[in-house]
C-alpha cells in the first residue's frame, strides 16, 4: 500500500525511472527570504553501484507549474527539456565530461538557461562538485544526481499497512544510501509571487503519439504533497490520478482520499476534514508572510510526521508523537545551492 514518498508508486511509471516523480520541495532561501527554491526529484532509488545509468529522459518534459492567483490553474509553467543521454566519460587529466545537457525554458520572455547535467560514474571516490548556471534575470539552476532528502522507515509502513506488524519497530530510513536525479531552480520571488500564497505542483509528460501518428505530450506524473498517491490512491486509480490536474482533485478524488483514510488509521471526521483541505487540491501551498515548514512549503530537513499528526499517539507509531522513529536524512543536507547533500559514490572496499 505505502512506498516511500511517491517511489515508484504507479504501474504506467515502473518501466520509465527517469520520468517518476520521487519528492517536489519549495522553500525559500534560508538566508534570503526574497528567492524561492523548487526541487523535483526523479529516479528513485538509484544506486552508486551503478550510477552512469540513472540519466534524464530526452524524451520527457520535465515541468514546474505555479498558480500565482488561488484559481489551482497554473499561470507560470517551467519547462525544462534534456538531450540524449551519454554515459559520461573521463578526460585524458581523469575529469568528468558531462555526457548530458538541458534546457529551461521559463516563459514571459524571461531568458532561458541552457547547461549540462553533473555528470556521476561509479568509478568517481569522491562526488563531483555541482554545475551552477545562471541567467541575467536571477534564476539559476541544478541538474543531476543528488542523494535523496526523504528519509522515511518505508518498509515498515508497508508491513504495518498491510496488517503484517503492528506498529513501526525499526526507526530505519530506507533510503540511506541512495541517489536520486535532481532539478533545482532558485528564482527571486518576486517573479511569480503576487501578493496571495503560491500553489505549486510538478509533473513530467512524455510524447505519445495520437491516432494519426502525430507526437502529443502526455501527462503520466504528477506531485505535490507527499505520500498521497502513495499512501491515499488505491492502485487502480494512480494512472487517472497521475494523469489530472489539482483543479480536480475535489471532484474527482477526495472521496476516494477520505476512504482510504478512514480505512487505513480510523481517522476523526475533524482531521480527516483537516486533511482534505491540505490536499485536495494536491498543490503545495507557500505563504512567504508565514514560516516555512510543511504544510506551508516544504523544506529538505521537514519530517513527513507533520502530515500523519493524526497517527502520532496512536498504537501504531514507533513512539508517542513519533510516527516512524527516522528523524533526520542519513547525511546533512546543504545550507546553500543546490542544498541536496551531494550524491553517495561507491566506497572503496
Amino acid at each position: 500500500m505505502v512506498r516511500a514518498s511517491d517511489h515508484r508508486e504507479s504501474p504506467a511509471i515502473e518501466g520509465n525511472p527517469a520520468a517518476d516523480i520521487t519528492d517536489f520541495y519549495a522553500f525559500l532561501n534560508p538566508k534570503d527570504p526574497s528567492r524561492l527554491v523548487l526541487v523535483m526529484g526523479v529516479s528513485p532509488a538509484s544506486t552508486p553501484q551503478i550510477s552512469r545509468t540513472y540519466q534524464f529522459s530526452a524524451k520527457t518534459r520535465y515541468l514546474f507549474k505555479i498558480d500565482s492567483n488561488g484559481d489551482y490553474l497554473a499561470d507560470r509553467v517551467i519547462d525544462v527539456r534534456f538531450s540524449k543521454p551519454e554515459f559520461p566519460k573521463l578526460s585524458n587529466t581523469g575529469a568528468l565530461i558531462p555526457g548530458q545537457h538541458f534546457r529551461a525554458d521559463f516563459g514571459f520572455g524571461l531568458p532561458e538557461i541552457r547547461g549540462a547535467v553533473t555528470p556521476l560514474i561509479q568509478a568517481s571516490l569522491t562526488p563531483p562538485e555541482p554545475l551552477v548556471f545562471h541567467n541575467d534575470v536571477g534564476i539559476k539552476m541544478f541538474t543531476g544526481p543528488r542523494d535523496d532528502p526523504f528519509f522515511f522507515d518505508s518498509t515498515d509502513s508497508f508491513r504495518v499497512l498491510n496488517k503484517q506488524q503492528p506498529k513501526f519497530e525499526h526507526g530505519i530510513d530506507r533510503n540511506a544510501g541512495l541517489n536520486i536525479n535532481a532539478i533545482v531552480i532558485e528564482m527571486p520571488l518576486a517573479l511569480v509571487y503576487r501578493g496571495v500564497p503560491l500553489h505549486m505542483w510538478v509533473t513530467t509528460e512524455e510524447e505519445e503519439a495520437d491516432a494519426s501518428g502525430k507526437l502529443q505530450w502526455r501527462q503520466i506524473q504528477r506531485d505535490a504533497n507527499p505520500a498521497v498517491k502513495a499512501v491515499y490512491i488505491p492502485p487502480e486509480y494512480l494512472d487517472s490520478y497521475n494523469a489530472s490536474e489539482p483543479v480536480d482533485d475535489k471532484k474527482n478524488f477526495a472521496a476516494i482520499i477520505g476512504g482510504s483514510a478512514k480505512y487505513l488509521f480510523s481517522i476523526s471526521d475533524q482531521d480527516l476534514a483537516k486533511y482534505l483541505s491540505i490536499v485536495t487540491p494536491d498543490e503545495m501551498t507557500l505563504d512567504p508572510t508565514k514560516p516555512i515548514k510543511m504544510p506551508n512549503g516544504r523544506t529538505l530537513d521537514d519530517d513527513i510526521d507533520l502530515m500523519f499528526w493524526f497517527n502520532l499517539y496512536k498504537p501504531l507509531a514507533y513512539a508517542p508523537g513519533d510516527l516512524d522513529g527516522v528523524h533526520a536524512n542519513d547525511v546533512p543536507n546543504l545550507k546553500y545551492f543546490p542544498y541536496l547533500a551531494p550524491p553517495h559514490t561507491v566506497p572503496k572496499p
